[in-house]
């Protein structure tokens, strides 16, 4: 006779676009005991630039592309405030004892934009109980929007860590992510061209558009992970990479840098050739007669693979459906 058991929180994620990683999240949350989850996803944005299929990210999920309107949650979670679908969601009535949590990656800068978002949203950003952020370098922005500390929650992505394996290496240097300007993928091929001409052996692998289930072999068979980005809030590529055990170079505008980057591997000043060649040459063990430009964290002369994986432990799925039936016990009681 089947075990039933009764649903203590209702939760509702309302987000913009599709990505692998927040499938595998979403599914691993709704696998807990008492947690009743729907998704709504406004598929009219771009997922990733349209590599993902509906069909296989949201697979086993209860989810549609709009707002439930047989559902009473308890908490709901939603992205932003540029998309039609998560405003509506946010001036929705869900019932007096509904609480509702923000979710952004972007850090705090000091930009116009920035400085008059706060009274230009006063009146969307009052609808929330909490943000929910990646990490700390989106936590001045948390509290100029005006949430207070203990309702600023960080860990806001997580990813599939176990499906990275047992690292076999041998092809030199990995980038994945999407080809855009902002991922500074001309700065990285420069690097390796200053990389080669000093003597440097590695390849440089540039992987986009791959679907989730073949991202630990790709993982698995790098040396060294390379996130060259001139513009990124977060980077849950630098946690698989970590999961992996692979050593890392990234830039300082990498929000994940300071959560993920700690003693196993390199991080730069964002546009640097120079200082990312010579942060290559040193990962391969190839004499440079520049010195590394080291910005803000730095790494020796031995790569710590099994730190990695412990600093990635903590935005694995399982963490993350932790965290979230965390927040949403602690703002219902």
């Amino acid at each position: 006779m089947p075990v039933l058991v009764a649903v203590e929180m209702k939760i509702l994620f309302v987000w913009s676009g599709l990505s692998g990683y927040m499938g595998d999240c979403w599914r691993e949350l709704s696998r807990k005991d008492g947690v009743e989850l729907k998704v709504a996803v406004d598929l009219g944005e771009k997922h990733i630039g349209g590599m993902f299929r509906p069909d296989e990210v949201m697979r086993g999920l209860d989810w549609h592309n709009s707002l439930p309107d047989d559902f009473s949650p308890d908490v709901v979670f939603l992205v932003g405030w540029h998309n039609s679908l998560c405003r509506s969601a946010a001036f929705r009535n869900w019932g007096s004892g509904c609480r509702k949590v923000i979710c952004f990656d972007m850090p705090w800068e000091w930009r116009v934009r920035k400085f008059f978002a706060r009274f230009a949203l006063w009146r969307y950003l009052r609808m929330f109980d909490a943000a929910f952020i990646p990490g700390v370098a989106s936590e001045p922005y948390a509290r100029w929007l005006g949430f207070r500390r203990d309702r600023i929650f960080k860990g806001m992505y997580g990813t599939d860590v176990k499906r990275m394996g047992s690292h076999i290496g041998g092809r030199g240097f990995l980038f994945v992510g999407r080809d855009a300007p902002e991922k500074g993928l001309d700065v990285l091929r420069d690097a390796h061209g200053i990389y080669k001409a000093n003597g440097g052996v590695w390849d440089l692998r540039i992987v986009s558009g791959v679907s989730p289930d073949k991202l630990g072999q790709i993982y698995r068979e790098a040396d060294c992970f390379i996130l060259p980005s001139l513009w990124e809030p977060w980077g849950v590529v630098l946690a698989e990479a970590a999961a992996a055990g692979l050593p890392i170079i990234c830039t300082d505008k990498c929000g994940a840098r300071h959560e993920v980057v700690k003693g196993n591997g390199i991080v730069v000043p964002a546009g640097d050739i120079a200082a990312l060649a010579a942060a290559m040459c040193k990962i391969s063990r190839v004499e440079h007669v520049e010195r590394v430009e080291v910005c803000e964290l730095g790494v020796g002369d031995r790569i710590d693979g099994e730190l990695g994986r412990e600093l990635a432990k903590p935005y694995s799925c399982e963490a993350w459906a932790e965290r979230v039936i965390g927040i949403a016990d602690r703002l219902m009681s």
